[in-house]
Order: C-alpha cells, then structure tokens, then sequence
C-alpha cells in the first residue's frame, strides 16, 4: 500500500478525479488506511476483494487528510455514499469534489504553454 504526500495545490489539479477524503487523521496513516479498508469491507461497499491499493495524504491546517482515490477498486457507491453521511462527524467524510470546491477555493485549470506566453504578452 502506497501513501503518498499530495500538496493542497496538487489535489486542486485532479478535476479528473473523484475519491473519499478522512480528516483529521492522527497516528500512523497505515493504521488509517488499514481501518478504513476494514469497515468499508465489513460495510459491503468494498466488493470482490477489492481494497484502495493506494492513499494520498496532506495537510490543511492543522489536519492532517486522507484521500482515497476510487480508480481501479470495485465499491459499491450507494452504500460508500450512506456511509460518508453516517461518518461525517467522525471522519469528517467528504468526496474529494466537495473538499475541494468547499475548503480549497476550486479547481484550478492547467494553462497550456500558448496560454501562458499570450498572458505575458498582454
């Protein structure tokens, strides 16, 4: 299992994306990412053995996240969905796209080299 830092500034970029971000992760990430595959198995919303293979962690604040991000593991959403609600005052369980429009100010869009050299020229 891969947990990789991921800057605030780099989760802003992954519009592309979509996950299950925990905050206020204290301890040992591993602990987390172990748990939290745990009860989301127990759950039923992990399905045919899948497991998130991989995490990303950052800090804001004094937080410190996790993000999960739900490329290649088989879940079952509707029920990954009841549980974020239930494990919001917990965890404080969110999707990566309401984190990110709600805590980071929104995504930020990649400029294409072109883009750039025309906004120096103006």
């Amino acid at each position: 299992m891969d947990i990789n830092d991921i800057s605030l500034h780099e989760l802003r970029k992954m519009n592309d994306c979509e996950g299950l971000v925990i905050q206020g992760c204290g301890g040992d990430l591993q602990e987390w990412v172990n748990g939290i595959n745990d009860m989301l198995t127990e759950s039923g919303i992990l399905q045919n053995g899948s497991k998130f293979e991989k995490a990303f962690s950052f800090k804001n604040g004094d937080l410190t996240c996790l993000l999960f991000p739900f490329d290649d593991v088989q879940l079952d959403v509707g029920k990954l969905a009841i549980w974020r609600l239930r494990t919001r005052e917990d965890f404080g369980s969110t999707w990566l796209s309401d984190y990110v429009e709600n805590s980071l100010g929104g995504y930020i869009q990649e400029q294409s080299e072109t883009e750039d050299f025309e906004m120096e020229m103006m």
